[in-house]
């Protein structure tokens, strides 16, 4: 290989660009909040040092609240910012019902007053289905009121963990950091999740530190017959962990505490009892951090809504898409008149306990495990079909919506829990020939930006 003579004013590597500190962070600036966005944080508008118009997003004020904000993150098109000073508050200014509210990340609207709380969350519904193709006026007749969970109520958490040299933390990271919260008293969550968390921390805390700190997360389900539990750790418990685990479970009137590394299998480590929920009077088990409606209220209030919906469309075939351990399966093959019911789902361990639970119970209900994002039902499959209820995860059901949209049945009942992938389902399924009847938001995430909907949804008669 050829070498060429080193230039001696050359500098080797590469050269090092100056870091640029971005000039409006630390800017501070009144400001008067003009609406709530979104993510349930203040919007506003404040003028840069250079005369232009900088757009900020502020935690834990109101449309109309007066206050003084230094800028600190940029944030999509603009900053997140934080007060500084309250300068005035509006009328509709509550005060926060828990101590943690502006450190901690769970809640964003405790100071929001009940009465334009649910005004918001009712609008938030509203914006949904306008985006679908529809007018404001066509929105406001079809989005009922909002069910709203009462406080207290939420009956699952992931609880973060840390253990370190200033102490044991088990709770929720701040408002966007990565910092873990002790939180003694949450205002969402049961009290006998709130008893857990205490009691952990002092089960930590007896703990040898090495061993505490493999802990990273805890997952709690109140079941209808006990705490469900599942830890998420770095490690394998030792045996002497294993038997200061089973002593804690006895203790705490824990029915099952189950241990998960990385994508391993979660292992049950001491089970007192199988976890049990009723859905229409049948026992079905629960899978160690599987999934359940965030609280019975919301449960109840989507149930409703879909009992509602079957007595004024009597089908009977009905498929029940994305059904997870049979949330909607039972209330649609038993409420009323018995019915036959296909339930789709693709989480092993849930088709697995709905299948005993329809089998113990003699429901006529058929379980079918399989991957509706990568394999809806289509054509044939949905002609033997009258009715289709779907409950996707957050990413929504494009695909089974496209099908649908193509040959679905006469009836749809669309459950989703979010808002942005609701409208896209939805325009899918008015574009196929489908007419929106009904939209009843419910709110299982007191006061967060979260909002579950039902629709539901009829084929337009030639």
């Amino acid at each position: 290989m050829k070498h060429h003579p080193r230039n001696p004013r050359a500098r080797g590597g590469r050269k090092r660009q100056p870091s640029r500190r971005d000039p409006l962070i630390g800017f501070e600036a009144p400001v008067t909040i003009e609406q709530i966005g979104a993510r349930g944080d203040g919007i506003a508008h404040v003028q840069s040092p250079d005369g232009k118009s900088v757009l900020v997003y502020v935690d834990c004020v109101l449309p109309g609240d007066d206050v003084r904000v230094a800028l600190r993150q940029k944030r999509g098109d603009g900053y997140g910012a934080e007060v500084v000073e309250e300068i005035s508050r509006t009328a509709a200014y509550n005060s926060p019902r828990c101590s943690h509210f502006k450190e901690c990340g769970g809640c964003a609207l405790q100071h929001m007053d009940d009465g334009a709380y649910r005004i918001w969350k009712r609008d938030k519904a509203k914006v949904a289905v306008q985006r679908t193709g529809l007018s404001a006026d066509e929105a406001e007749e079809l989005v009922a009121e909002v069910e709203v969970s009462p406080p207290a109520s939420r009956r699952r958490a992931g609880f973060s963990v840390h253990v370190g040299e200033t102490g044991v933390y088990v709770g929720f990271h701040g408002r966007f950091s990565p910092t873990v919260l002790n939180v003694p008293d949450c205002a969402v969550l049961r009290p006998e999740l709130m008893t857990f968390r205490e009691a952990f921390v002092g089960f930590l805390k007896s703990c040898p530190v090495d061993d505490a700190r493999h802990i990273k997360e805890v997952f709690v389900t109140l079941a209808d017959n006990g705490l469900d539990i599942l830890i998420e750790a770095s490690n394998e418990p030792d045996l002497d962990m294993r038997q200061e685990l089973a002593v804690f479970v006895d203790a705490q009137n824990i029915a099952r505490l189950s241990w998960k590394v990385g994508d391993r299998p979660e292992e049950p480590v001491a089970a007192r009892h199988i976890p049990l929920v009723k859905f229409e009077s049948i026992d079905v088990p629960v899978a160690p951090g599987g999934f359940l409606q965030a609280t019975q209220e919301g449960e109840h209030a989507l149930v409703s809504a879909v009992k509602s919906a079957l007595a004024d469309i009597a089908p009977k075939q009905v498929a029940d898409l994305f059904c997870g351990i049979g949330s909607f399966t039972f209330a649609l093959a038993l409420s009323g008149k018995r019915r036959t019911v296909t339930a789709v789902e693709s989480d092993p361990r849930a088709v697995e306990r709905l299948q005993y639970a329809a089998g113990q119970s003699g429901s006529p209900i058929k379980v079918v495990k399989r991957d509706l994002f990568r394999q809806p039902l289509t054509g044939d499959e949905l002609t033997h079909f009258d009715l289709v209820l779907f409950d996707p995860p957050r990413a929504g059901a494009l695909a089974q919506c496209e099908a649908l949209a193509a040959t679905g049945p006469e009836w749809i009942l669309a459950v989703s829990c979010n808002p942005a992938t609701f409208t896209r389902d939805i325009r899918v399924l008015r574009n196929g020939g489908y007419k929106i009847e009904k939209v009843v938001p419910v709110d299982q995430f007191l006061w967060s930006s979260h909002l579950e909907l039902f629709a539901v949804l009829r084929r337009a008669q030639d």
